[in-house]
C-alpha cells in the first residue's frame, strides 16, 4: 500500500469521477433531437453511442485515425455516427449542424451534470493539504460545468486534452501536470474511473492511481488512502 507521505499532489479525472450526467446520453440526444423534428429512439441511441464510442479513437490519437482540427469537430463526427448507427433518419447538413450546435451546448448547461455525492467533501479535505488539479479528456466546457457545480475553486490548474492536443492515456497530458506542479510522477496520485485512460494511463506515466467507479472504491475512500479521513 502506498505511504501517504509519498504523495505531494492529487490529480482528478472529471466525468465519471467528480461529475455525472443527470440522465443517460441516449435520452439527452433524443430530447434535443425532438426539438429539431428528428424522431429517434433513446434506447437505440444509447446502444449506438456505446458502440461508436468504443470504436472511435479519441481526439488527437496517434495512428491512422481520421484527423480532426478540434475536439468539437470530433464530437460532430461521433454524434453523426451515433445517429446513423441507431437507424435514425438524418436531416440535411444544415439542419443537422444546427441540431449538433444545440446538443453541444446542452452538455454545458446547468442541470445536465451533477457533482458526485462525495465530491465537495473530498475536494475540500484534500485541497486543504495538497495541490489538486484536473487531468481530463473533456473539452473547454468543463470549466463552466465545474464552476456551476461549485467545484472549480479547489483546483490549481485544469489540464484538458483539447488544449494540450493529447488525450489520456497519452503520457503527455500527465507529463504536463508534472511540469506545472514541479513534481515527480511518483509524487502524484491520479483519481479516475476509466481502466485505460485513468488507470493504465496514470500507471504508464509513473503516477500512483486510485480507482473509482462501478465495482471499484467510492470517491470518499480516497481520504482513507491518503490518511485524511
Amino acid at each position: 500500500m502506498i505511504q501517504p507521505s509519498e504523495i505531494k499532489a492529487v490529480s482528478f479525472d472529471a466525468a465519471g469521477t467528480l461529475i455525472h450526467l443527470t440522465e443517460d446520453v441516449g435520452s439527452s440526444y433524443a430530447t434535443v433531437a425532438a426539438r429539431f423534428g428528428i424522431p429517434s429512439d433513446p434506447v437505440k441511441l444509447a446502444a449506438a453511442f456505446r458502440s461508436v464510442w468504443k470504436n472511435t479513437p479519441l481526439p488527437f490519437s496517434e495512428g491512422p485515425a481520421e484527423s480532426d482540427p478540434s475536439e468539437k469537430h470530433w464530437w460532430h463526427r461521433l454524434v453523426h455516427a451515433v445517429f446513423s448507427e441507431s437507424g435514425t433518419q438524418l436531416p440535411g447538413k444544415e439542419e443537422f449542424d444546427a441540431f449538433f450546435e444545440a446538443l453541444y451546448l446542452h452538455f454545458e448547461e446547468p442541470g445536465t451534470w451533477v457533482a458526485d455525492e462525495n465530491a465537495v467533501r473530498v475536494l475540500e479535505t484534500i485541497s486543504s493539504r495538497f495541490p489538486c488539479v484536473v487531468v481530463s479528456n473533456f473539452d473547454s466546457r468543463l470549466r463552466r460545468i465545474l464552476s456551476d457545480l461549485g467545484l472549480i475553486d479547489h483546483f490549481e490548474e485544469i489540464f484538458l486534452s483539447c488544449e494540450l492536443r493529447a488525450s489520456k492515456p497519452d503520457p503527455r497530458i500527465f507529463e504536463e501536470a508534472c511540469r506545472a506542479l514541479n513534481l515527480a510522477p511518483a509524487e502524484i496520485m491520479h483519481v479516475g474511473d476509466d481502466p485505460v485512460c485513468d488507470w493504465e494511463g496514470a500507471e504508464a506515466a509513473g503516477f500512483h492511481h486510485f480507482r473509482v467507479g462501478k465495482g471499484q472504491r467510492s470517491l470518499l475512500e480516497i481520504l482513507d488512502e491518503l490518511s485524511l479521513a
